[in-house]
């Protein structure tokens, strides 16, 4: 018996070996491509790194930096673009990905291909859709206002005027991201449990209550996880918005990581880059930790 034990136990070390062996690649990658630049971040923050002016990153300033940017209202118009686009992208990605998931949780014929076309469109490169969509936003022989000319509406220079412009990217972020969403919900209502639909039935639970009342309940860690990447996503949007606008016109579409970018490589000030990144982060995780609260606190009262 005692040699049985000394057996398990043996076992169970060389598992905890053969589990941090596995382990062990993905937190060097994890540290070397995530924690390590962010300390760095971190630590040029304090100086006053400018690319053209030699020795300068051996400068400590200290908050000086985080100073100089809360007081300049570039930061500000910068986040309030960001927290604008945000909002409105998920919110929209929010209602048309799960309104798909369902739509294609019916199993119609044709849905498979219909599943396979709208998915496609997330896995084309961010910076590939900017470019194909600021050719169709062309004002003089792009796709949309030729459509919009037919219909009898005339083409207006959606990229070129501050009004439309924001909505304009929404519209293409959109596009490209409403298929995450019906995925990860699509995947969440494949799990439900059939019995408990059957249950409500004999119960005489109407489609409407069902939905209200077993369906979005059993849903919620789905529609979180789906809240929360679609969050950070948006947030950190770079590649569709250069490539369309640079920022433009003006600065009515610099979101913060237009602002970080033009910082660090068209000013040269790394330092003030690396502060304003480090202010992103700070307040994407709030942004990201009221959600998880707000979730959690209407779970509780649910139960």
């Amino acid at each position: 018996m005692e040699a049985e034990q000394r057996y398990r136990r043996i076992l169970r070390i060389k598992d905890k070996h053969y589990v941090a062996l596995f382990l062990a690649p993905a937190i060097a990658a994890l540290i070397l491509l995530t924690i390590y630049p962010m300390l760095y971040s971190l630590k040029i923050s304090f100086f006053n790194w400018n690319l053209t002016v030699p020795g300068s990153q051996n400068q400590f300033v200290g908050l000086q930096n985080y100073a100089e940017i809360l007081k300049h209202g570039e930061f500000w118009h910068s986040l309030w673009i960001t927290i604008c686009f945000t909002f409105f992208s998920v919110l929209f990605c929010m209602v048309i990905g799960t309104s798909l998931a369902f739509l294609m949780f019916q199993n119609l014929k044709g849905a498979s291909i219909v599943r396979t076309f709208v998915i496609s469109a997330m896995v084309i490169a961010p910076i590939i859709v900017g470019t194909a969509w600021r050719l169709m936003y062309n004002p003089g022989w792009g796709l949309i206002n030729y459509f919009l000319s037919v219909a009898g509406i005339g083409g207006r220079p959606f990229l070129a005027q501050a009004s439309t412009v924001l909505p304009a990217l929404i519209v293409v972020d959109v596009w490209e991201w409403s298929p995450l969403v019906m995925v990860i919900v699509l995947a969440g209502l494949q799990g439900l449990s059939p019995e408990v639909y059957e249950s409500a039935r004999v119960d005489g639970a109407s489609r409407w209550q069902t939905f209200i009342h077993i369906t979005l309940p059993l849903l919620k860690p789905a529609l979180l996880l789906s809240l929360l990447i679609r969050t950070m996503d948006a947030f950190r949007t770079f590649d569709t918005i250069y490539a369309m606008t640079g920022g433009g016109p003006g600065r009515s579409s610099e979101n913060l990581n237009i602002l970080m970018y033009n910082t660090a490589f068209e000013y040269f000030q790394v330092s003030k880059a690396a502060s304003m990144a480090l202010l992103s982060l700070i307040v994407i995780t709030v942004i990201c930790t009221l959600i998880f609260r707000v979730f959690r606190r209407n779970e509780g009262e649910a139960q």
